[in-house]
């Protein structure tokens, strides 16, 4: 018979056991869910680190992109801020010079808006590219149209007309300025906030120095300016640099004497040089051979279509028949003049030939 003492502790030990059963019947449980708490955290973790690196992509996509166009049209400014001040202050600038400058403008503004049309926009930023673009189609259109409108009005007393052309050039690069401003800048900036990039800061548009230049009384007010700058102002007048005898290769200088070769392929090559500012056109060079016993002169006449101030061309004179072996004929040659020049002393000159077997 078993005592009190006994069946407490019998009681003790099923009680012990089944709560030891009991936790073991828990424990897979437990492992479960430890299992579970571990992946979910993986999970989320996981996921936090993917966004913060798509985050960061996308950040560093802009920031590129940002800087791009910031370069892009800051360079185009600077051509602006060159243009504002050759027609504002033109100093010591010549035609030769105005064309030159106008011409590098136009091709750095065309090399600009290739760069551009090549960008690859991130996101949201490709809505705004086309804004870009427009901007620096724009720039390039303006400088395109008012290098010749710009010339031409140097050219003439009545500006009426180039005044307008020029007013038409000078709108585009305003406008250029408006379209980069309000659809591209702004809406670069807002989306550069909302997507809480800080670093970046988008570049301003500052073609043109002054708006107030696109206006037809300013044009005129520069052009006023231009054409009384001394060093742009129209000057007229060729010069005759040399003159060739062939096949002989014989160098035909003022006052001298020349034996040349008689030859049924005589020709001569004259070399005309535009010393003004000015492009001349349809340009007159005269050849004129007379030998003693001749009545009358042989004359050939023939024309250089166009030449550019500071430019030299060679023109062919053919047809001229040799005079009687042995006697002293004489050369004239002459270049020009053309209308308005007002130095002739270089133009032409004379000489002496003997037509030798």
């Amino acid at each position: 018979m078993m005592s009190p003492d006994d069946e407490s502790f019998t009681h003790l030990a099923d009680q012990e056991k089944r709560r030891s059963e009991k936790a073991r019947s828990y424990g897979p449980f437990l492992r479960f869910a430890l299992i579970v708490v571990v992946v979910v955290g993986a999970v989320v973790g996981g996921g936090l680190l993917v966004r913060n690196w798509l985050h960061n992509r996308e950040v560093s996509a802009y920031q590129t992109y940002y800087a791009a166009t910031n370069d892009v049209i800051t360079r185009s400014n600077a051509v602006g801020a060159k243009l504002s001040a050759l027609l504002t202050n033109p100093g010591t600038a010549t035609r030769k010079d105005v064309q030159t400058r106008m011409d590098q403008y136009v091709e750095t503004s065309s090399g600009l808006l290739a760069e551009a049309e090549a960008f690859a926009a991130p996101g949201e930023a490709a809505d705004m590219q086309q804004w870009l673009v427009a901007t620096l189609e724009l720039r390039l259109r303006g400088v395109q149209d008012l290098a010749p409108s710009l010339l031409n009005a140097l050219d003439v007393q009545d500006v009426e007309v180039p005044s307008e052309l020029i007013f038409g050039a000078m709108m585009k690069l305003a406008l250029s300025d408006v379209a980069y401003s309000e659809f591209f800048a702004s809406r670069a900036t807002d989306l550069l906030k909302a997507k809480e990039i800080a670093d970046v800061q988008i570049a301003p548009a500052a073609f043109l120095a002054d708006p107030g230049y696109a206006s037809v009384d300013s044009v005129k007010q520069m052009l006023a300016t231009l054409k009384s700058t001394e060093t742009l102002q129209s000057i007229h007048g060729v010069g005759l640099i040399s003159v060739l005898a062939k096949p002989s290769d014989t160098d035909i200088t003022a006052d001298g004497t020349f034996n040349i070769p008689s030859t049924d392929q005589l020709r001569f090559l004259v070399t005309v040089e535009n010393q003004g500012t000015m492009t001349e056109r349809d340009v007159p060079v005269t050849f004129r051979l007379q030998g003693p016993s001749s009545t009358q002169p042989q004359i050939v006449t023939v024309k250089i279509t166009e030449i550019k101030a500071g430019e030299k061309q060679e023109v062919e004179i053919k047809g001229v028949n040799p005079t009687d072996y042995g006697e002293t004929a004489l050369v004239s040659v002459t270049a020009g003049p053309v209308p308005n020049e007002k130095n002739e002393a270089n133009n032409s000159l004379e000489a002496h030939v003997v037509f030798i077997l």
